[in-house]
């Protein structure tokens, strides 16, 4: 009888769960600008009417960020609730045979989302790294055994389910990985293309089952095959879906070629807007829109070498009014489209709040009555009160990280970034060029959203200037940008991008 009491008591708390909870369906694309989304630029080339309708549903921020803007830290911070620079990884990103980035320690949201009764997946792009195979106590990609398991992957991190490829769609080894096996092994070789950068490839060894213009198709089918799968489940859903576009190589299918004015980019960001009308779609037609937030989100800018110089001749700015691309210091690098929706709940509301991807975790654990553990989340800050319309969010302040590591920190108004160039690919990136400039730049990012003057000489703002040194120095210090015990970065606290604010200087 106890036994029968038990089981039923589960049951019980199980569907509580899913009354009270919302499915989650987290969109993350690659490589995608602010200015791509008519619905943050009305100018926009490209005509995105499905994810405009989210935004008709839902929440549009105009101020959003990614942690960095470079994929693999932009997304360490997502799934960790901290600042990248904070790991061994300081400047770029990780490779198709690196080895797993997130400490088997650090809990993630996808591991907090399971302890709150959801069932989770990831499709797509992972890029942090995992531990493959190999033979003969090899090291190296020529080594690996594709016919044994991955270790601290996805499956490793609280994902129940995992489809999708190691890094970017032009990085090797090109293979589908399902859950911790690969699916095939590889039987060919991908030759590098360079000389067109829209169809950059690295090139390597690929599995039998793979070809690159069926990736994101394969991501788009899997993920609605998941939704389907959830349709029945008694317990809420939590989707992590990074796909792969519109970063290159970039492969709009047949029926997408030639939907816009701005040549294939333009298309791959249609079929980015039509993966989300079938996503909707499928959602509606099982009767779980009602109940699930879908975010849509991109991991940093947009990728200036693809062709936007054309596309600016075009009329159509993938950075919008923002200075700079993906990889750069500057807006353009890390501002990002956001749209949290919630059909009933919201109706096409515009919200100007300093947030960032780090947010979510910190976010989510505030809609689920999760306690955050003192290693757990600490950069991130909850917007809760800001979708459940109660408040606001408690961030004063955002870092935002370049591509070479270097950093810059954001309040309401002013942005110091602490280095004289980019960080990333536009001028000035030679070591040359950024002599010639101050070493620091300010940024009045009300009065000059594209960055075009830089004011740290300005007396006005030397009160300020030292503020922001010592706020960020504090975060290096404390491991922690929110309120919280003292914890440890993986590194000691003195690394070459930090230099400029953590060395106490005269006069400083």
């Amino acid at each position: 009888m106890n036994k029968l009491i038990t089981i039923s008591s589960a049951l019980l708390t199980v569907a509580a769960v899913k009354a009270q909870t919302p499915n989650i369906v987290f969109i993350l694309a690659d490589d995608l600008g602010y200015g791509d989304i008519s619905a943050f630029n009305p100018e926009s080339k490209i005509h995105t009417p499905n994810i405009d309708k989210l935004a008709e549903h839902g929440i549009a921020f105009t101020d959003a960020h990614a942690s960095s803007a470079l994929s693999t830290p932009s997304r360490y911070s997502l799934l960790t609730g901290r600042y990248p620079w904070r790991t061994k990884l300081k400047r770029g990103g990780l490779d198709g045979d690196s080895p797993a980035m997130i400490d088997p320690e650090r809990r993630t949201i996808a591991q907090m989302f399971s302890a709150n009764g959801y069932n989770t997946a990831c499709i797509g792009k992972w890029h942090l790294g995992w531990d493959w195979g190999y033979t003969n106590n090899g090291r190296s990609m020529k080594d690996i055994d594709f016919s044994l398991p991955i270790k601290n992957g996805p499956t490793d991190r609280g994902f129940d389910y995992y489809f999708g490829i190691p890094a970017s769609l032009d990085i090797s080894p090109y293979v589908y990985v399902e859950n911790n096996k690969a699916t095939s092994i590889p039987d060919h070789v991908i030759e590098p293309q360079k000389k067109n950068l829209a169809l950059l490839m690295h090139g390597g060894m690929a599995g039998a089952d793979f070809k690159p213009e069926e990736c994101f198709p394969n991501i788009i089918r899997h993920s609605l095959n998941y939704i389907n799968e959830q349709k029945d489940s008694k317990k809420p859903f939590f989707l992590y879906l990074p796909i792969t576009a519109p970063h290159t190589p970039i492969l709009p299918s047949k029926e997408f070629q030639g939907k816009t004015s701005i040549g294939p980019y333009g298309d791959f960001v249609v079929m980015i807007d039509d993966m989300v009308r079938q996503i909707v779609k499928t959602l509606k037609k099982n009767k779980q829109l009602d109940n699930t937030i879908i975010v849509f989100a991109s991991d940093n800018g947009c990728a200036g070498y693809i062709g936007v110089k054309d596309m600016e001749k075009k009329g159509h700015f993938p950075s919008y009014i923002y200075r700079g691309y993906k990889s750069d210091i500057y807006e353009g690098g890390h501002r990002i489209p956001l749209i949290v929706s919630w059909k009933g709940k919201y109706g096409k509301e515009t919200n100007n709040s300093l947030v960032s991807l780090i947010d979510f975790y910190a976010t989510f654990a505030q809609m689920l009555n999760h306690n955050l553990e003192t290693e757990e989340a600490v950069d991130s800050y909850s917007m809760w009160p800001i979708l459940s319309k109660k408040g606001a969010s408690a961030r004063k302040d955002l870092v935002h990280e370049a591509g070479e590591g270097y950093l810059s920190l954001r309040t309401s108004q002013l942005k110091l970034v602490f280095y004289g160039g980019s960080g990333g690919f536009s001028y000035p990136v030679k070591p040359s060029d950024v002599e010639k400039f101050p070493p620091m730049q300010l940024f009045d990012i009300v009065k000059d959203p594209s960055e075009k003057e830089n004011i740290i000489g300005d007396k006005r703002y030397e009160n300020e200037v030292k503020e922001m040194k010592r706020a960020m120095k504090q975060y290096v210090e404390n491991g922690r940008s929110t309120p919280g015990e003292k914890v440890s970065n993986d590194t000691k606290n003195s690394w070459n991008q930090v230099k400029i604010f953590m060395q106490e200087e005269e006069g400083i």
